[in-house]
């Protein structure tokens, strides 16, 4: 059976069990393909780099207190205080 066969039939099974609002055909296509290519495990891969949020303890307690001491604080004045772009 050609793979497009395999990776159609694996979709509509996700359509079937899941409904309509599963993940699209292209990206069942691309899991297939890196799975093939020998990945073994479906939890992201650790990367280098920026964080993805600026969401921390530290600067939700700093916001809460920025907001309590000023409470027409706009976000832009925030974030300049809080080095966040």
């Amino acid at each position: 059976m050609a793979r497009g066969n395999i990776r159609n039939k694996i979709h509509n099974r996700l359509v079937e069990v899941y409904g309509p609002g599963v993940m699209s055909k292209q990206m069942v296509w691309r899991w297939c393909r890196t799975f093939s290519d020998g990945r073994q495990q479906v939890e992201d891969i650790p990367r280098a780099g920026r964080t993805r949020t600026a969401t921390t303890d530290a600067n939700v307690g700093k916001v809460d207190d920025m907001i309590r001491a000023n409470r027409r604080i706009t976000i832009d004045e925030v974030a300049e205080e809080l080095e966040i772009s």
